[in-house]
């Protein structure tokens, strides 16, 4: 393990759904989880604790943890990609399905307004016979 002074603090955000797990080559020198929560959102917020990249630049686990974070990036992105079409998709879902409530109130009005005539020309038909 570093010294505390010898590492760097990193903040990560990872969505509920998603499950991230890091190995490193040496368990005894493993990143820390130094604090977990979740945000407004419901996200998950880590702060995980690493050594400082100055120290150990060319470490295995140095490496490790910058191809995960650039995985974090891309799929919070993706994520944030799909979350926009998503919300998108359900406003014109929305547009629609008000737009089908009034077809269906003038469908009806159609039906009624028909049954009522049917009714009046039955009324007139009788009168002349």
């Amino acid at each position: 393990s570093f010294p505390l002074s010898h590492c760097l603090s990193l903040s990560l955000t990872v969505f509920p759904s998603l499950s991230l797990s890091v190995l490193p080559a040496n368990p005894e020198e493993s990143w820390q989880v130094y604090s977990s929560a979740q945000d407004t959102e419901g996200r998950c917020v880590c702060t995980v604790v690493a050594p400082q990249q100055s120290m150990c630049s060319r470490d295995a686990r140095t490496k490790q943890l910058r191809q995960l974070l650039e995985k974090v990036q891309n799929m919070t992105q993706s994520i944030q990609v799909l979350d926009q079409r998503t919300q998108r998709d359900l406003q014109y879902v929305e547009r629609m399905e008000v737009q089908l409530k009034g077809l269906e109130t003038k469908f009806k009005q159609v039906e009624e307004n028909h049954k009522q005539n049917i009714a009046r020309q039955y009324k007139v038909c009788q009168r002349f016979s």
